[in-house]
């Protein structure tokens, strides 16, 4: 079945040159799957859309930047993020960036500021059906080192432990409250998963998140003022600005080797 498909099978269903594989994978965590798609083709040039014969995937592109081949999705949850990993871990990419945005929970967490998830809980259910043993994953620490986090980094970017659920709003307060309790600084549907999926097919991979709010401070995503708006719109276009310099580090590093 589907677990068997090979390289050579998902090559020839997506229709996808061989010389078009990128070395790395970018994953856009959002609701707004068709907006959040538009939005990032003007970073990318010669781009090939990815599709399937019964429409199975949708909004993924591999494109050009700065000379490399990159690979982008929209995902929405653990079930879209664990397929598109686990067809370009087939397809030999080397490496996912996942980002978009989080929920904080730790206090000093506030709209538009950038988290990077150094480990991450599995508490959303795809993760088990690759790493049937323990609930932790982490981040690739030789990213967290990278040349672009020192340079275009800003002063404050935290890190630390994010919590993956899978029902975003099925969180109450108690939740909350206990993951915050047990070390957690913020909580997404992501982050989890695309590490689980990655570590299981020997792929690099880091996660970094603008904060789109504090709800243990009663600041949830049905409230918003122009202040944060535009925090967070700042924080999404240095999101963006890292990930994408990220990518191409990355495709340096792996053409060398």
């Amino acid at each position: 079945m589907l677990k068997e498909l090979t390289r050579a099978d998902w090559l020839r269903i997506l229709d996808i040159p061989e010389q078009k594989i990128p070395a790395v994978l970018i994953l856009r965590g959002t609701r707004n799957l068709g907006s959040q798609y538009q939005a990032i083709l003007p970073f990318f040039s010669d781009i090939f859309e990815v599709g399937s014969p019964n429409g199975i995937f949708e909004d993924v592109l591999i494109g050009e930047i700065r000379s490399h081949s990159v690979g982008f999705a929209c995902v929405y949850g653990a079930s879209m993020a664990s397929e598109i990993v686990h067809v370009f871990g087939k397809l030999g990419t080397r490496a996912v960036i996942l980002t978009g945005n989080c929920g904080a929970l730790a206090d000093d967490l506030s709209a538009g500021d950038l988290f990077v998830a150094e480990r991450a809980f599995c508490g959303e259910g795809a993760a088990q059906y690759y790493k049937p043993n323990g609930q932790w994953v982490t981040a690739t620490k030789e990213l967290l080192g990278s040349r672009v986090f020192a340079e275009l980094g800003p002063p404050g970017l935290r890190r630390g432990a994010m919590y993956t659920t899978a029902a975003l709003l099925a969180e109450g307060m108690e939740d909350l409250q206990a993951w915050f309790a047990q070390g957690f600084a913020a909580v997404d549907m992501e982050t989890a998963t695309a590490y689980a999926v990655a570590e299981s097919f020997g792929m690099d991979r880091l996660a970094v998140h603008y904060v789109f709010d504090n709800p243990r401070r009663r600041e949830h995503l049905l409230l918003t003022d122009a202040d944060k708006d535009k925090r967070r719109a700042q924080a999404d276009a240095m999101m963006k600005e890292i990930t994408l310099g990220l990518a191409v580090e990355l495709s340096d590093k792996y053409a060398a080797e």
